[in-house]
């Protein structure tokens, strides 16, 4: 299952250099938030080879930069600038959080639980908030579900992922029973690829709206062009009539 979900966790890398998304930084992030933990699967289970300690090093990498990724990816479902302001906040704010804990506590188990705990709490409790308001959008504009049933399914997928993560970081780094902790692992997993589809899904749709975008964008811009062109060459008629 941890091979599985790991595959299926690179699908919505591929997806966004298929679509060129990475131009979007919101993407960019996620395309990182995945390849990290994928690589440290993937050297997890024997499949690539990495030296332990550069494997340590990747996975407390990709604790540290878990909520700094996943804030700026959520910046893609600010409804207002000053939305978007407070969660570029909140990164600046959590990384000063993270190397106060790496410099009282160091590289260790207890940095990371003191880093997952609040990290898991801000980045669900801001999904949730978000996702209720797609959630209404959907609701609201049936007509156009395609415009906001692309962002809806993303943002589940995060929310689904964070609420079971919770329950695995409780198990895993708080309980530290050994007959729970093997569950929450394969919860973990299962969680990972549900997501994965889910946020494949939800890009495959949202593709498609940012591409009609773009086209009319472009279209925009023709047409500006094209009758700009003749009012200045009318402009040019009417206040030099003399030349042809």
């Amino acid at each position: 299952m941890g091979i599985v979900s790991t595959i299926a966790s690179f699908i919505p890398i591929l997806l966004i250099v298929i679509f060129k998304l990475f131009r979007h930084r919101s993407f960019l992030a996620l395309s990182i938030f995945y390849i990290l933990p994928g690589i440290y699967n993937l050297a997890k289970h024997n499949i690539l080879f990495l030296p332990p300690n550069i494997s340590y090093i990747l996975g407390f990498t990709n604790n540290l930069l878990d909520a700094p990724l996943m804030l700026l990816f959520l910046c893609f479902f600010s409804y207002s600038s000053l939305m978007t302001k407070r969660i570029r906040f909140g990164i600046y704010a959590f990384l000063a959080y993270e190397m106060i804990i790496l410099i009282i506590l160091g590289i260790n188990r207890k940095a990371t639980t003191a880093i997952l705990g609040p990290d898991i709490i801000v980045i669900s409790s801001l999904t949730f908030i978000l996702f209720l308001r797609q959630v209404k959008l959907t609701i609201i504009q049936q007509k156009t579900l395609g415009k906001v049933l692309g962002k809806t399914l993303m943002i589940a997928s995060i929310l689904l992922s964070y609420i079971i993560y919770g329950l695995v970081y409780w198990f895993f780094y708080i309980l530290k029973i050994p007959d729970i902790i093997h569950d929450a692992m394969l919860m973990y997993y299962i969680v990972t690829f549900i997501s994965a589809l889910l946020m494949t899904s939800g890009m495959l749709i949202e593709n498609k709206r940012l591409k009609k975008l773009r086209e009319l964008r472009n279209t925009r811009k023709e047409l500006a062009s094209i009758y700009g062109a003749k009012t200045t060459f009318s402009n040019n008629r009417i206040l030099k009539p003399g030349r042809n």
